[in-house]
């Protein structure tokens, strides 16, 4: 009679994995282009909360800390991208400016093989954000994205600041 041990359930959310499934739809939307990891993490951000961006209902709620959520999500989404390009789905490709990162041609079959729903969303959330920046101009659309985040953390400070 062996020992057992109790199996831990994998955490999917908040980590790496999440992080680097929606990295690769983002840069699958927008490929062929290349971004760096601040305009990966801003858009991992936008991703997830289109409303802010005057888009489609956001997928995630709708929180007074947005600027925070950014700037924590920033390490998680490196991890992500380093992970998908150790799977050999995104591209680490080196440009006058550091390193910036692609979606690799394998990642559009990856990606149809994503099938839940949330997938789905996320999938057309990273669609809409990429016509938005051809609309609007890639440069012009990611300015208007870190503007948001700005004004979004000084409303905060002001709010806290009026609160003590």
């Amino acid at each position: 009679m062996g020992l057992s041990m109790p199996i831990a359930k994998p955490q999917l959310f908040n980590t790496p994995l999440e992080a680097g499934v929606r990295a690769l739809l983002i840069l699958d939307a927008f490929a062929p282009q290349a971004f760096d990891l601040a305009t990966v993490a801003l858009l991992d951000y936008y991703i997830v909360h289109t409303s802010d961006a005057g888009g489609p209902p956001s997928l995630h709620p709708e929180i007074n800390a947005r600027a925070g959520e950014y700037f924590v999500r920033r390490h998680l989404v490196e991890e992500g991208l380093l992970l998908m390009a150790r799977a050999s789905l995104v591209e680490q490709v080196f440009t006058g400016s550091g390193i910036a990162f692609r979606a690799h041609e394998t990642a559009t079959a990856m990606i149809d093989l994503f099938g839940s729903a949330y997938n789905r969303r996320l999938a057309e959330a990273a669609q809409w954000l990429s016509r938005e920046a051809i609309d609007q101009g890639i440069d012009s659309f990611i300015q208007g994205l870190k503007n948001g985040l700005e004004r979004w953390s000084h409303e905060i400070v002001g709010r806290e600041a009026d609160n003590v």
